[in-house]
């Protein structure tokens, strides 16, 4: 993470401990799958979630315990999502195995 960035980071938070799981937990939602709201061409210099996830919280468009999404919500579209594609995959193969 650039440090520039962590001085407006830790003013957004009341910690640095809420600053890192609130970091990690954007990480993970990243790695699940959520879109991002940098720029393309931010995303494409790092593959570390970490700091991109702080480089998101670093641009204002998502605020400490605001405009994240909630856990329990992500996780049920997560698995939503997931069982779909299980599903069109097993779908397919019983057309495969039928012709």
């Amino acid at each position: 993470m650039a440090e520039k960035d962590i001085d407006k980071l830790l003013a957004m938070t009341d910690s640095k401990y809420r600053l890192s799981v609130v970091t990690a937990k954007r990480a993970l939602q990243l790695r699940s799958g959520a879109p991002s709201v940098l720029p393309v061409e931010q995303r494409v210099r790092t593959r570390n979630l970490v700091t991109q996830a702080m480089r998101e919280l670093a641009t204002g468009q998502l605020t400490v315990g605001t405009d994240l999404m909630d856990e329990t919500r992500f996780h049920q579209d997560y698995v939503r999502q997931r069982q779909a594609q299980l599903q069109a995959q097993l779908n397919a193969e019983r057309e495969r195995e039928r012709e």
